[in-house]
C-alpha cells in the first residue's frame, strides 16, 4: 500500500484520520512538507544569512525583513505607517526616529529660541557685560586668572553692570556659604563706589 497524501512511497503508518502514511506524522510527508513551504513563500522572504532565521516577512510600509515574531510590532510602529507618519517642521522630511525634527541641524533651528536660553550663552552673555565694565580680576584677592561673576541681588537674569560683580571661583563660592560675612562688606562697597561711578555725568 502507497502513502495516502500521494508521495508514492509506502505507506507505513496509519493515522488516527484512517489514512495510510509514509511517517507516523503527515506534516512529515515529502508532499504535505513541499505544499506548507510553498505556501509560507507566498508570505515570508528566505533570509539570505544561513544562520539568522530561516524566513523574514516583508513590512508593507518601509520594506525592511522582520522576523515573523515582531512583525505586527513593527508594522503597527513603523516610521512610514500613516498612523505613525511625522514630518520634520524645519524641513518637511519624514521622521525616521523618535522626536521632534528629523535631525539635530534641524533641531537646533527648531530650539534655537529655547538655547539662546539655555546655561552657556547666559554665562557668555553677562561676562562680556562684566568685564567691559569692570577689571578683569577678583574684588577680594585681585585673583585675575580664572575669574567668574557674581550677582550681587542674586538674580541671574539681571544683567546691568551694577549688579555684576567680578570675582574668583573661591570667593564666589564664599558668597554662596556660610563664610559670606567674611567679605560681604567688601563686596557691598565696591558695588556702592562702582554704582556711583557708573552713574556719574561724563564731564
Amino acid at each position: 500500500m502507497l502513502c495516502e497524501y500521494g508521495c508514492g512511497q509506502e505507506a507505513t503508518h496509519r493515522l488516527k484520520n484512517g489514512k495510510w502514511c509514509c511517517n507516523n506524522s503527515f506534516s512529515l510527508c515529502p508532499v504535505i512538507r513541499a505544499k506548507n513551504s510553498e505556501g509560507l513563500k507566498k508570505f515570508y522572504k528566505r533570509s539570505p544569512d544561513k544562520h539568522s532565521c530561516s524566513f523574514r516577512k516583508i513590512c508593507s510600509f518601509c520594506g525592511k525583513e522582520i522576523t515573523p515574531m515582531n512583525f505586527n510590532r513593527h508594522e503597527k510602529t513603523c516610521y512610514l505607517n500613516p498612523k505613525n507618519k511625522k514630518t520634520c517642521p524645519v524641513c518637511e522630511k519624514v521622521i525616521t526616529k523618535v522626536g521632534t525634527t528629523c535631525s539635530s541641524k534641524c533641531a537646533c533651528e527648531f530650539f534655537k529660541d529655547k538655547y539662546i536660553e539655555g546655561r552657556s550663552y547666559r554665562v557668555k552673555l553677562y561676562s562680556t557685560i562684566c568685564f567691559k565694565h569692570h577689571e578683569r580680576k577678583c574684588i577680594i584677592c585681585s585673583e585675575d586668572k580664572i575669574v567668574g561673576v557674581h550677582h550681587f541681588d542674586n538674580n541671574h537674569k539681571n544683567d546691568d553692570p551694577r549688579n555684576l560683580i567680578p570675582m574668583c571661583p573661591t570667593h564666589h563660592q564664599y558668597m554662596n556659604s556660610r563664610y559670606k560675612s567674611l567679605i560681604e562688606d567688601k563686596v557691598i562697597e565696591y558695588q556702592k563706589n562702582f554704582s556711583e561711578k557708573f552713574l556719574a555725568p561724563v564731564a
